[in-house]
């Protein structure tokens, strides 16, 4: 069984850069090492850019994660099998707010 993610590329003025839509096995999801490597074959652009990504809580604000337990607090919020990321490279400024715009 598949699991859709819908990732934003945010850029460095906080707008949102490019969107892509991918299926990952509900398996494969919940590896973090596993959605960041899509991530990195899924957005191109990236390169070898670090980057942080974030889901939105239920009180719709952005949370950074980075590990599996992290990443398992996100999947339990999906809603319909899309699981919604916000991806932001790590070389952008420091002050831009996650929150904005979304």
């Amino acid at each position: 069984m598949s699991m859709t993610v819908k990732a934003h590329l945010i850029g460095k003025d906080g707008s949102n850069e490019e969107t892509r839509c991918f299926d990952m096995f509900k398996g494969d999801v919940t590896s973090f090492k596993c959605l960041k490597r899509k991530v990195f074959r899924v957005f191109l652009c990236l390169g070898d850019s670090p980057f942080q990504i974030y889901y939105k809580d239920e009180d719709g604000d952005m949370v950074a994660f980075s590990s599996d337990d992290e990443l398992m607090k996100g999947l339990a919020l999906v809603k319909d099998d899309t699981f919604r990321l916000f991806i932001k490279r790590a070389d952008h400024d420091r002050e831009w707010n996650p929150a904005k715009d979304f």
